[in-house]
């Protein structure tokens, strides 16, 4: 791993080594960009937690129908069992969208995987990491200082697939009310999580997720969570049976 911007933010190490474990390099050249994992709690009992796991990345990184996933070597389990990437045919048609944000469930990896007698051993943004819709509103137009993850496109070491880096610099909510990264991003990081940390007491600081990035232009959106949490619920809504129709005998 790799920081893009130097940095003597001892924050953005916690959040590669905390957080790193959740992204997947997604396509190539123009289309390169950053998916992630999000576990999404369904229910909880004193015994377990009942789970939905979702791939997240940008819309625009979907509109291909055959998608290139790298699979990091780090993530798999036994190390060495998987090839360098997975193609995917039918890629466009996987996913689900809404206002810029793309998800799917990530049944289709782990099938794979099971197939090829290999595990992931990646790791999820929980719900506790995410942040709510209130957390998202208090967002407004102080710059906050903020953290991307994403696989850079730079040419990398020897046995090295596009490695996964980040970036620092603010993030505020402008005058038309979208959430924006201030300034340039290296190519790679569209679709990669962001994350903001919110003082908690007087020395400690609570680090959440705040969505992903929408693009890679100057002064991205950044498109939070309550975004990616409407797209699922809409999902995952029961259908309303039909009305007006009837059984004949």
């Amino acid at each position: 791993m790799m920081s893009a911007v130097p940095t003597d933010d001892p924050l953005a190490d916690a959040i590669l080594e905390n957080w790193g474990a959740y992204t997947l390099p997604l396509g190539q050249g123009k289309r390169a960009g950053t998916a992630f994992f999000y576990n999404e709690l369904v229910d909880s009992t004193p015994e377990s937690d009942f789970v939905r796991e979702w791939w997240v990345t940008a819309d625009r990184l979907t509109r291909t129908e055959v998608g290139e996933v790298g699979l990091r070597p780090d993530l798999i389990e036994p190390t060495g069992a998987a090839s360098d990437y997975l193609a995917v045919t039918d890629f466009e048609q996987m996913w689900s969208r809404r206002a810029g944000v793309a998800v799917m469930r990530t049944s289709f990896l782990h099938e794979h995987a099971a197939k090829k007698a290999w595990s992931w051993a990646a790791e999820q943004i929980t719900e506790g990491v995410a942040d709510t819709a209130e957390q998202v509103r208090a967002v407004d137009g102080e710059p906050r200082r903020a953290y991307a993850l994403g696989h850079v496109t730079r040419e990398p070491a020897d046995g090295e697939q596009r490695p996964l880096a980040i970036a620092t610099s603010n993030i505020a909510r402008d005058p038309d009310r979208v959430v924006r990264w201030q300034g340039p991003l290296p190519a790679g990081f569209t679709g990669g999580p962001v994350f903001i940390a919110e003082p908690h007491g007087d020395q400690s600081f609570v680090v959440r997720c705040l969505g992903l990035i929408a693009s890679a232009d100057r002064n991205p959106d950044v498109l939070t969570f309550d975004v990616i949490r409407s797209l699922i619920a809409e999902l995952v809504r029961p259908q309303p049976p039909k009305r007006g129709l009837f059984r004949r005998r």
